[in-house]
């Protein structure tokens, strides 16, 4: 398997800095819309909960409408709409925040649109980066983007922690804003002609069934669409768990977060480094399998050796965050090019929104449970169920033909049933 620079493409390079702005923003934002409702507005972990669920409900009962609209318009005028919304409302969040005005119900809502318009930007990239670089360049565009986001993953949590610490996190929720606003400015340069889709013969609804049924029928991607749900799932608990439980017990909860999330980042970049060139030596299904493992059981392990917040106890964690990270960041770059290049282009945004219903929608539903373990069972208990599901999503993949996968050719075949 040859290797093709993505740099090459100068939209690509375009594309590539859009999304580094605008995760670089999000991976502020993060860390500071969490703290804005427990610090800033004195929420409850039940009332976070309900901003997490707003976040991610979109992703619940959207994504087959909107995979649908990704499939019949151009993708670009869709990424730079969603970019837009984002901006102007994480401002308004801002303003609001440091006017006095902002409320718990208004935070709830003000999250709901941004999941929304990140569902909508979500599925648009997945299906436009496919049409910004060949086949041949795109394992290479996706490795750029997993290595990019651990990259900032590393800096951006360090970075937002300090400045939720520092500067309030009112401030670090406006530069999550200004980072979607000068996105849109690089996706506003990219010249990449799309071509109009042509005119459906079935309704929306058809559409999207079509997707959604195409997606069960698939045996790797619906492996890979398992895997995603249960881990997102126990993440959601685990995260939701752990963030009230370092920023009500420390005085500098913020920052201690961020750094750990910097582990994770670091491992996820160095993951995503070496990913290509595991994926030559031991190809896709070995490789994507083993770092599953990896990545999917370290957190059950931090855990059951943490039990406070203590210093030890945050190192602990800090370590099962990088292995994680490490495991993911492999994997992640891997999984996203099988499932664009084992699915039919006209097909591609459909079968994805339906993927991001199951896997993202199972944060929504994370975040409800979570807040109800952490008030039933403890912060600790429900941190070590959330990583156990974790730990537990590998199962799908393992038992699928996905360990059979040599090369991308090896997909394709076997998908169908």
């Amino acid at each position: 398997m040859t290797r093709v620079s993505a740099w090459r493409s100068r939209d690509f390079r375009r594309l590539w800095g859009a999304s580094t702005a605008s995760a670089l923003g999000g991976e502020i934002g993060e860390l500071a819309m969490p703290v804005l409702a427990l610090v800033w507005l004195g929420a409850s972990a039940e009332e976070l909960s309900w901003v997490r669920v707003a976040t991610f409900l979109p992703y619940l009962v959207l994504p087959l409408w909107l995979g649908v609209l990704v499939d019949r318009w151009r993708r670009r005028p869709l990424m730079i709409t969603a970019e837009t919304v984002s901006g102007i409302t994480l401002l308004g969040i801002a303003g609001a925040a440091l006017a006095g005005w902002l409320t718990v119900p208004a935070l709830v809502a003000a999250a709901a649109v941004l999941g929304a318009m990140s569902v909508l930007h979500m599925l648009a990239d997945f299906s436009f980066t496919p049409q910004v670089v060949s086949r041949a360049a795109l394992p290479d565009a996706n490795a750029k983007m997993t290595a990019t986001y651990s990259a900032i993953g590393i800096g951006g949590s360090g970075v937002g922690g300090a400045l939720v610490q520092w500067l309030t996190a009112p401030f670090a929720v406006a530069i999550n804003g200004a980072g979607r606003l000068l996105s849109v400015v690089l996706l506003r340069r990219i010249q990449t002609h799309e071509p109009p889709a042509e005119a459906p013969d079935t309704s929306a609804r058809q559409q999207a069934r079509e997707g959604f049924l195409a997606l069960l029928r698939h045996r790797v991607v619906r492996a890979l669409a398992a895997e995603a749900t249960i881990w997102n799932l126990g993440n959601e608990v685990f995260m939701l768990a752990l963030t009230v439980l370092i920023v009500d017990a420390r005085d500098d909860g913020p920052l201690v977060l961020g750094l750990i999330f910097m582990a994770g980042g670091l491992g996820a970049f160095l993951g995503a480094g070496i990913s290509a060139r595991l994926t030559e030596r031991f190809g896709y299904g070995r490789s994507l399998i083993t770092a599953m493992l990896v990545g999917n059981t370290a957190p059950l392990i931090g855990v059951l050796f943490s039990s406070d917040t203590s210093v030890t106890s945050l190192v602990v964690l800090a370590a099962a965050f990088f292995a994680s990270g490490f495991g993911t960041g492999i994997a992640n770059s891997q999984a996203v090019t099988v499932r664009q290049v084992t699915v039919p282009e006209e097909l591609r945004g459909r079968v994805n929104a339906s993927y991001r219903m199951l896997s993202w929608g199972a944060l929504a539903i994370g975040a409800l449970l979570g807040g109800w373990l952490i008030s039933a069972v403890g912060g600790w208990l429900a941190a070590a169920l959330g990583t156990a599901a974790m730990a537990a999503s590998t199962l799908p993949v393992a038992l699928s033909p996905v360990r059979q996968m040599r090369d991308l050719d090896d997909g394709a075949p076997p998908a169908a049933e």
